[in-house]
């Protein structure tokens, strides 16, 4: 500033001077101003610089005067001139012709940084705000070094030194190349965090409670040392929230100071003075109505002589996430303009009495629902969900529950689903609008792999080789009904909330695998009963042997959303027929079923149980699902027949068996959106015939991701991270064939899961996971011991992208051995692709 103020002082001496060749000026003069010009001007308009001193021909001016010198000053004030001179050309009478000079100052022509990572650089070409082209100054030489001092002492580096070195550019005229060379210095790190005061708590106590601000310890790993400012305050307030929820009302710190011991560590001094702790005594309510005060007491669940704790108190009166709270009681009630304050009567040695007063007010209705933010999904699908309909009673359960459920659309980003009440004291109703943002929701899912071709050892036919593809495509939000709009083709008709999937899987000539399903899930349009359907065709072939195995698949499933014993069940009933045909299969199921076709004719019934809170990111609910599967017991109808000594293709002409399984997900949130989730995984696939035997199809096979191939004897594979897969899976020493008794037809496992959102974006959001796990597979009661685990541990990662859906990959550590063998599983890899472990 002193540097501008003495430059000003001497332009406007110099332009004095000038005019004072040609002008008296002891005797002022009035002239009358011809013209105005200017030189000097290479990158400036002349006309705004005649503009900026508020001069113009034909004014009348006094020389020397006032008015030169402000049109002087308000040339200057534009800070896009070095230097300023005015003359006078020529007086001719009373007209004076002017000549303002100016020198330009320079412009950027770039600017690079030394000494910052890229990112670094990145956030301060954002705050420094340095543009090409843009004249460079003093003034903002001095802010950019300010803000970057700033920046890097927001990051723990008090000791930041920043140089700005300028270097003419040589092929643009009158420009500068800015180097900004950053010397961090060190990251200054809490040494010691010193209080004085506290006699209730230890010093280690409180410091952990601080949070925000930690000391340096060599054992902390976890934990960041280095103290930033804005942090400091946070802790502070921390601190005394700490004190207040433990009775002491009155705790203060009544001195705080920070202050370095050498250039990389500093320490922190408080003060504190506790006072009293204090204890509720006498709790009143005033103006509820609604409720007697005994029901409103033991919801509070405070008692006399409970230790004093406001925090605590706000949130059993209306800030629970739970709805276990004052205020949902009212709120789920209809009572929107309820509201309660704690007001403090006495505070009487260590006792304080409280009065709830209450305000009640009338129970409104709905009068208008409307939703906002859908581009694609027809109002109709979000409405539909909704428990909150115009004309009901307000209900702050039903509004989170309808926020649930359109959430479990799959169709909008869950973290960015709002709720708006708009309530309207004077006539008791309120208009709730829901606004919602698109995501996408169809997935493509493309995978491929080049397997190496296997030669017999004995013939050299090639066996297998070649590529392995598979092409996915789940529309989730389709519609039928606009199938035949061509303007709807964008690029398929959407927006009805339909899912139809394809799918094409194939190894080359080997192995090829087609299905297709639909689900429309309102049929009718009026109540949430759901109709699904779906074929499929695989053949797998070898042409080495001749093998040839073609499967046929086709299933009717029946939904309904169950009200008891709540309306978070649902009931699936599934109808499917598989047929195979099988032609010389001698080597993979032995003679007796080397020319056979088998039949598998059943009937599923599940029921589902799912209140997590959302689909991608659950934080809390439950998933619990229980399933039994049943073939007719055709060997029952058949009186008294013993299929000991039954041909095999005779035997399983029409398979028959039951299946138990059942899978429960919990989720808890352990903090921010840190959650744990414990897993429960049993089935089990029993025969109606002792003689009849266990089937070789539908079995169990465990292990790794949880994927297969693809099954031939349509074998259910569970996931078992830290082992390879259908790694562990017993053979029954009974059966011949080794791949007839592939499976085992019981097992358990049980995972314990916790994970760590990266981000939450619903571009791509990313978390952690780690896990153990253990679990087993076996064949036969007599075989069974649920106490003979498979344990592994490890961690993972999960991204989930538009188009293609979950994708992840965990690495898990294996324990114990896998089937067969002696030595443990050691390191193993799972590669995850569109479902979840």
């Amino acid at each position: 500033m002193k540097k501008t103020l003495l430059f000003l002082v001497f332009t406007l001496s110099a332009a004095k001077f000038v005019l004072a060749q040609q002008v008296n000026y002891e005797k002022p003069v009035d002239y009358i101003i011809g013209d105005i010009r200017i030189e000097g001007a290479n990158h400036s308009d002349a006309n705004a610089i005649i503009s900026y001193t508020g001069l113009k021909k034909g004014d009348e001016i006094t020389i020397p005067g006032q008015d030169l010198s402000d049109a002087i000053r308000k040339i200057w004030k534009q800070n896009i001139f070095s230097g300023i001179t005015v003359e006078a050309e020529k007086i001719v009478d009373n007209k004076i012709f002017l000549i303002i000079r100016v020198e330009e100052r320079p412009r950027i022509s770039e600017f690079t940084f030394r000494g910052v990572t890229k990112s670094q650089a990145d956030d301060l070409r954002e705050k420094i705000l340095f543009i090409r082209g843009t004249i460079w100054s003093p003034e903002k030489e001095k802010r950019a070094e300010r803000v970057i001092t700033n920046f890097f002492i927001e990051k723990g580096y008090y000791s930041t030194k920043v140089n700005l070195i300028e270097t003419e550019d040589t092929l643009l005229s009158n420009s500068v190349s800015i180097k900004i060379i950053v010397d961090k210095g060190h990251k200054i790190k809490i040494n010691r965090i010193k209080l004085e005061g506290n006699q209730e708590f230890s010093d280690t106590k409180l410091i952990t409670k601080m949070k925000e601000i930690k000391e340096r310890k060599f054992w902390r790993l976890w934990a960041k040392s280095k103290f930033e400012p804005k942090n400091m305050d946070k802790a502070k307030d921390n601190l005394i929230t700490f004190y207040n929820k433990n009775g002491f009302r009155d705790a203060r710190i009544v001195f705080d100071t920070v202050y370095m011991v050498d250039e990389k560590s500093m320490e922190i001094e408080m003060r504190l003075t506790e006072g009293n702790r204090y204890y509720y005594r006498n709790i009143t309510w005033t103006g509820n109505n609604k409720y007697a005060t005994d029901t409103l007491g033991l919801l509070l669940g405070i008692e006399k002589g409970d230790v004093y704790d406001p925090t605590g108190l706000d949130k059993r009166l209306s800030g629970d996430p739970n709805g276990r709270d004052i205020s949902s009681l009212y709120l789920d009630d209809g009572y929107l303009f309820f509201n309660v304050e704690p007001i403090e009567q006495l505070a009487e040695n260590d006792s304080i009495d409280i009065e709830l007063r209450m305000y009640e007010g009338p129970q409104a209705t709905i009068r208008n629902v409307t939703v906002e933010g859908n581009t694609k999904t027809s109002d109709y699908i979000i409405l539909r969900e909704l428990r909150t309909l115009p004309g009901q009673k307000f209900s702050r359960s039903d509004m989170m529950r309808s926020h649930r459920e359109i959430s479990a659309l799959g169709f909008f980003n869950p973290e960015t689903i709002n709720i708006v009440p708009t309530p309207d004291p004077t006539t008791g109703t309120v208009d709730l609008k829901y606004i919602v943002e698109e995501k996408p929701s169809d997935q493509l899912q493309v995978q491929g792999g080049y397997q190496p071709v296997y030669r017999d050892p004995t013939s050299g036919v090639a066996i297998t080789g070649g590529f392995i593809g598979t092409v996915s495509l789940a529309f989730n939000n389709f519609s039928t009904k606009r199938f035949f709009q061509p303007k709807a083709w964008n690029p398929i008709p959407s927006g009805d909330g339909q899912k139809l999937s394809l799918s094409i899987q194939t190894n080359g000539a080997r192995w090829q695998n087609y299905s297709i399903s639909f689900l429309e899930p309102w049929l009718g349009g009026k109540r949430p009963n759901s109709l699904g359907s779906g074929i499929g065709y695989s053949i797998v072939s070898t042409t080495s042997t001749g093998f040839k195995m073609q499967q046929f698949s086709s299933s009717v499933d029946f939904g309904v959303r169950m009200k008891v014993p709540d309306d978070f069940f649902r009931s699936y009933t599934s109808v499917s027929f598989k047929n195979y045909n099988l032609k010389n299969a001698s080597q993979q199921f032995g003679a007796g079923l080397a020319n056979a076709v088998i039949n598998n004719l059943s009937i599923k019934q599940t029921f589902d149980r799912t209140s997590i809170d959302q689909a991608v990111y659950p934080r809390t609910g439950s998933a619990i699902t229980f399933s039994a599967e049943f073939t007719p017991p055709y060997s029952i109808l058949k009186k008294d027949q013993d299929f000991t000594n039954v041909p095999e293709a005779e035997k399983f002409k029409f398979l028959e068996f039951h299946k138990w399984t059942f899978n429960a997900n919990w989720y808890f949130p352990v903090w921010k959106n840190l959650v744990v989730r414990p897993k429960i995984q049993v089935g089990f696939l029993g025969s109606y015939n002792k003689t009849y035997g266990i089937s070789p199809f539908e079995r169990f096979n465990m292990g790794g991701s949880g994927f297969g191939n693809y099954s031939l004897l349509g074998q259910q594979f569970i996931a078992l991270r830290g082992y390879p897969d259908r790694s562990v899976s017993p053979e029954n020493p009974d059966e011949v064939a080794a791949n007839l008794g592939a499976g085992g037809n019981i097992f358990n496992k049980f995972t314990l899961e916790i994970r760590q959102p990266l981000t939450l974006n619903q571009a791509a959001p990313i978390w952690m996971v780690g896990f153990l796990e253990a679990g087993n597979n076996w064949f036969g009661i007599k075989n069974y011991n649920p106490f003979d685990l498979k344990r592994s541990a490890g961690v993972g990662i999960r991204v989930m992208v538009p188009m293609i859906g979950l994708l992840g990959v965990d690495w898990g550590w294996g324990f114990d051995p896998k089937t067969g063998d002696t030595e443990r599983a050691g390191s193993n890899f799972a590669i995850l692709f569109g479902q979840e472990f």
